[in-house]
């Protein structure tokens, strides 16, 4: 049995709540990484990127978050890069995206494949990421009135699972859970 593995991108009135200062918030960091800088590129340039996100992109007020990372979730043996765009405030997590290789060949004198862009939910709030094996669980805040930013009452879970056939992730399940800390 394979173990979860968990990205998470925390709204920042939780992070407070918690006392974790050191992840006060990706918008906090002075200089992108190289693999920040990469992605932003990348969905700068890919013409399917909301117009949304982009302008997020462009003008700061998001980046792909630092806490991004590599991980096969395709199950093709090769790591994938699950890509968060965040925006360091309540918003937190507002898009996700999975780049692959899967499928592609690579010629026997040149091992280069390229990363594309095989999943993609661009209209997140809050998200944080649940991972176990090739399945991606999404979560999202579903307040109540009365809520506090730090504690929803529920939260929406979506699972997607890779179809290799299809080159991507297909919605399994999508149900409300309870919040807890």
């Amino acid at each position: 049995m394979r173990r979860a593995r968990r990205l998470t991108a925390l709204p920042l009135a939780a992070v407070a709540v918690t006392g974790l200062a050191a992840l006060a918030g990706p918008l906090a960091q002075a200089d992108p990484t190289p693999s920040q800088t990469v992605f932003t590129k990348k969905l700068l340039d890919d013409p399917k990127t909301s117009a949304g996100v982009k302008r997020m992109l462009s003008n700061k007020s998001a980046i792909v978050d630092p806490r991004s990372g590599f991980l096969d979730v395709t199950g093709d043996g090769r790591q994938d890069a699950l890509i968060l765009v965040s925006t360091g405030g309540a918003a937190g997590a507002v898009g996700l995206y999975v780049f692959s290789t899967h499928g592609q060949q690579t010629a026997q004198t040149d091992d280069q494949t390229s990363l594309k862009v095989v999943f993609r939910l661009q209209s997140l709030y809050g998200a944080s990421l649940r991972i176990s094996g090739t399945t991606l669980s999404v979560l999202e805040p579903r307040y109540a009135e009365g809520d506090d930013l730090c504690c929803p009452a529920k939260l929406r879970e979506r699972d997607y699972v890779f179809d290799a056939k299809a080159l991507t992730f297909r919605r399994t399940a999508d149900h409300d859970t309870a919040f807890t800390q």
